[in-house]
């Protein structure tokens, strides 16, 4: 199924339409994909629900947008993260700092991606799809510091899913409770964690 932008011709432009699709999304995030309605999202959102299905001709439809939307600015978060940062070691920094700050914001969307990933096949292959470019954009800061000794050598696509499953998962830790996320505190650790053990050594020994 393909994914619609949505279009709408709603006043605020691209502020108003942040602001619906997070609205939708703490809907589907509260009561979840099958028990939402789209009387309950228009409703949430202030408008009639024939404005809802002249942008999506059904339920599915305005979720998978949803789910796009996210993911949208996601990329757009970490491609700002990356664009000032001067090496790998920089660039990883600011990946951790804007992953933490995006699970701080949106943190509905963020409960909505770990549940498809679990979720029905469908949902699951598509999101898988949608993060693949996200996680791409980490996955070659990650070889570029191995290729120029920044890093050690490892297996790029489990480093990469590591640092993403990190600071996800460290996120919801907090979210899970409803507690605010300590953004200073939690980026300090993960950052020491990840740099300290992705660190070139010149000493160090073959595998075991």
């Amino acid at each position: 199924m393909a994914v619609l932008p949505f279009t709408g011709a709603f006043k605020g432009g691209e502020k108003d339409r942040r602001r619906i699709f997070r609205t939708a999304a703490g809907v589907f995030a509260r009561k979840g994909y099958h028990e939402t309605t789209v009387d309950e999202i228009a409703r949430a959102i202030g408008v009639a629900k024939g404005t809802i299905y002249y942008h999506f001709k059904n339920k599915e439809e305005l979720y998978l947008a949803l789910i796009q939307e996210g993911i949208n600015l996601l990329k757009e978060r970490l491609c700002a993260a990356l664009a000032g940062a001067a090496g790998p070691d920089e660039k990883v920094k600011g990946i951790i700092t804007s992953l933490l700050c995006f699970c701080e914001k949106e943190k509905d969307l963020v409960f909505l991606f770990l549940k498809e990933l679990s979720g029905s096949y469908q949902h699951r292959e598509l999101l898988a799809g949608m993060l693949s470019e996200c996680l791409g954009t980490i996955r070659s800061v990650i070889e570029e510091g191995m290729a120029g000794g920044t890093f050690r050598q490892a297996d790029p696509e489990i480093t990469t899913t590591s640092l993403f499953g990190m600071v996800t998962i460290s996120a919801l830790h907090y979210t899970a409770y409803s507690r605010k996320i300590p953004l200073d505190s939690a980026s300090t650790a993960i950052k020491e964690i990840f740099l300290k053990g992705m660190a070139y050594s010149s000493t160090e020994g073959g595998h075991c």
